[in-house]
């Protein structure tokens, strides 16, 4: 009985696998694409199988040989119980064509049928059982997979199916699976927070100056925030009345924000503390900022622009915390690599926190501060140089 069973194991074990893995490799690359940008629920077996299928595809294959010995060996115990003669024709002609139609064939015509419902179904099983087997992976295949999977994204086959427009949002959704978390936070030291026990007077004039609709609240310093304060909950309350604090999430600033952004959706937070390696606060992240890596900059009435172009000479106005990508690409120009933001490329530049009223060049841009104070560069002047001087009305930059 046990030889039987051993038998049914592997036929099945060996179809379901191959079944599997031949669904995955049917699926078109353009159909993949299309069901992560439109978050249809097989979306995230999809990425799965655009990010990392030499996993998949390792575990197809290992459960299919698995299945395979699995069978070999209980038809092998099966058919020595056998005279010799009646045997050899139950390998040829009975065993044989069943295995290869029930563990072969079948499948194979299963998967290219129902190649969306399998990978939905089984890439995630199949994700997961793919660790057991990467050891008998070569260690290149890892390092592989990414240029094989950035070759068909820029390949013609998708171009021809997908616009420009729709690959650039797919290749943002790829890149976002990958991005840490402290690469979109707004860092500590640009926090704006209350302590525990402040009055309603305080947490009112803080809404108004920082223009924040959402506020941590820390017990004696930022290392410790204990939640957060929403500013239309301040309309509830009376004067006297305790600040009602809302839970807030926390993360590691190495986490990922595709994972960050499923975990505040699913326990509806809206808004994370980013944590160090020490366990303090290296910032915090709202769901907002998550949401606009995905789609872009999301505007209200209240919010300004990170930097502001002005058509007379080609000149930029920018905070010290704007992206030096941002502005390398809105000039066209290659700007150091070696700091993250304006401010920070400048002080590198200087070996000290640029003062308000000094001008730098680089890289063949001119950067007049505009304001700073000691501790960092608050707003500063970009445009193209060297330039014919431009007198800056004090009006326009209050």
């Amino acid at each position: 009985m046990s030889a039987w069973v051993l038998l049914s194991v592997g036929v099945v074990l060996a179809a379901t696998a191959t079944t599997a893995g031949v669904g995955a490799a049917a699926v078109r690359r353009v159909d993949l694409y299309r069901w992560v940008a439109r978050r249809r629920s097989v979306g995230v077996a999809a990425g799965t199988l655009l990010t990392r299928p030499g996993r998949v595809f390792r575990a197809a294959n290992g459960l299919a040989a698995t299945g395979v010995l699995l069978a070999a060996l209980g038809l092998a115990a099966i058919v020595a119980r056998l005279p010799l003669p009646l045997a050899a024709g139950t390998v040829l002609l009975v065993a044989v064509p069943l295995l290869l139609v029930m563990a072969y064939a079948l499948p194979r015509a299963i998967g290219r049928r129902w190649p969306e419902t399998l990978v939905q179904g089984l890439v995630p099983w199949l994700r997961r059982l793919g660790v057991v087997f990467a050891p008998l992976a070569p260690r290149s295949a890892e390092a592989g997979e990414r240029a094989v999977i950035n070759a068909h994204t820029q390949a013609g086959d998708a171009e021809t199916v997908l616009g420009s427009d729709e690959l650039t949002v797919l290749s943002g959704v790829l890149a976002f699976t990958e991005r840490p978390v402290r690469e979109v936070m707004t860092p500590r030291t640009n926090i704006a927070a209350v302590r525990e026990g402040a009055s309603l007077e305080e947490v009112g004039r803080l809404f108004a100056d920082s223009g924040y609709s959402r506020i941590p609240i820390c017990r004696e310093s930022l290392d410790n925030i204990i939640g957060m304060i929403y500013a239309f909950d301040l309309l509830k309350i009376t004067p006297g009345s305790e600040l009602p604090v809302r839970p807030v999430a926390s993360a590691p600033a190495s986490k990922h924000c595709a994972d960050l952004l499923y975990e505040m959706q699913r326990e509806r937070q809206q808004f994370a503390v980013v944590l160090d390696e020490y366990g303090g606060t290296a910032g915090i992240v709202t769901f907002e900022d998550l949401l606009e890596e995905l789609v872009g900059e999301i505007f209200d009435e209240y919010d300004g622009r990170s930097y502001a172009e002005r058509p007379m000479a080609e000149l930029v106005e920018a905070t010290g915390a704007t992206p030096a990508e941002e502005i390398a690409a809105r000039f066209e120009i290659a700007l150091p690599a070696d700091a993250e933001t304006v401010g920070g490329m400048l002080a590198r530049a200087a070996g000290r926190i640029p003062q308000t009223g000094e001008r730098y060049t680089l890289a063949g841009l001119e950067f007049d501060v505009l304001a700073a104070t000691p501790n960092r560069l608050e707003r500063v002047l970009i445009r193209r140089g060297p330039v014919t001087p431009v007198a800056l009305e004090r009006g326009d930059h209050a």
